[in-house]
Parts: C-alpha cells; structure tokens; sequence
C-alpha cells in the first residue's frame, strides 16, 4: 500500500488531489476528495450508458475506452498506470506530466492572466489550441480537459507543447443523454465548449501582445 497521510498534495481540483508518488517521481496520484467516494451507478444510469459520478472511474473509463478506439492520446494525455491502493483510498497512477527542462506545465489560465513563460507566443498559443480543438472534435472527446486550467504548456526542446491532464468524461444531466449515445452530438458540443473558451482566450492574448 502506498502512504500518502502527511504528503502535501501537488495541487487540488474541484472534485480531486494530484500527489506525488512517493515511490516513482516520474509518476502521480489522483485521488478523489472524500465527497467523490461513496458515488454508485443506478439502473437508470447503466441503461443509458451514463458515467459514474466518481472522477477517478469515469476518467479509467473513458480512457480504456478512447484507447480501444486507438485514439492517439499520448499526444496530448498523460499515460495512465491504472489503480492504486493508498492509505487515504483508492487513487488513479500516471506519469507525471513535465517538459525537457523538468518544467511543471503552466495553464492557460495562468496564461491569460500575464503569467506565461518567456518565449511563448500568442500566435503558437492560439495555433496549438485551435489544433486541440480538432483533435477533441475529430475523437468526439467531452471531457474536462477542454477546460483552460486543464490545458497547459510545457518546454520542449527549444519550443513548447500543449499538454492536458484530465480526460475525466462530462456528466450528462439530461434523462435521455444523446451526447452519450450519439459522436455526432458530442462532436457539437465539443466545438460550442471550445467557442466559448477562444473568446477570452483571444482577447487576454490580445491584451498581453499590446503590454
């Protein structure tokens, strides 16, 4: 069993805590808050092929299933080792996500905001991130990384790569849940997400060229 109690955790989300593997520092753990653990699939639920509401599951999940599919993930994800036991529960292994230059990733958010590497650039921002859109679209992908705290950068070589982290699939709250069912709907509302993140993102990149 892996002993988390006492680590400082590298960072939090809304639903997880991403921990440093104790035992491989070319790996991390995410672990559900203790909200996230006591979640279960209903009959209704499986039926419609709904995700479970546990993030570490419908992340396992969604990441076997688009890796069936043969969808180039390690573009852009992170290799998930699957399961792990811990002494705070059970969390979800990958490697852990660095540039060249041993660099932890920087979001978009923090990008936006003027705290951007030196040497990136606005044009190859919005390039990398319009090519992301694609891929998402393409593999009809609804999931949290298309969120700008999830999308980052990070050296390589003498440039940067756009890198993500969280493939954790979007709960579908309607009775019948077509985007669930249906790529083609999924497809939709993967560019309807990433048309409202280009907005600010254009206008925040724009802002920070004039400075």
């Amino acid at each position: 069993m892996i002993v988390l109690s006492g680590s400082q955790s590298l960072s939090s989300g809304d639903f997880r805590h991403f921990f440093l593997h104790p035992e491989d520092p070319t790996k991390c753990i995410k672990l559900p808050k203790r909200s996230q653990r006591t979640s279960h699939r209903g009959r209704i639920e499986s039926l419609f092929c709904r995700p479970p509401a546990d993030s570490n599951r419908r992340e396992f999940d969604h990441y076997h299933r688009l890796t069936a599919m043969h969808v180039p993930l390690a573009r852009y994800f992170p290799k998930m080792h699957g399961p792990v036991e811990t002494d705070l529960g059970t969390g979800l292994c990958f490697d852990l996500v660095r540039g060249s230059q041993g660099d932890a990733p920087v979001s978009l958010s923090a990008i936006m905001k003027g705290e951007g590497p030196d040497g990136l650039e606005a044009d190859f921002i919005l390039s990398e991130v319009t090519e992301f859109a694609r891929f998402c679209q393409r593999y009809a992908i609804l999931a949290s990384c298309n969120e700008p705290g999830n999308i980052a950068f990070v050296h390589d070589g003498e440039g940067f790569r756009l890198v993500t982290y969280d493939l954790k699939v979007r709960l579908n709250k309607g009775f019948i849940p077509v985007s669930t069912l249906f790529a083609s709907i999924r497809r939709r509302k993967v560019q309807r997400r990433f048309d409202r993140l280009f907005e600010p993102l254009v206008k925040n990149l724009n802002g920070l060229k004039e400075i």
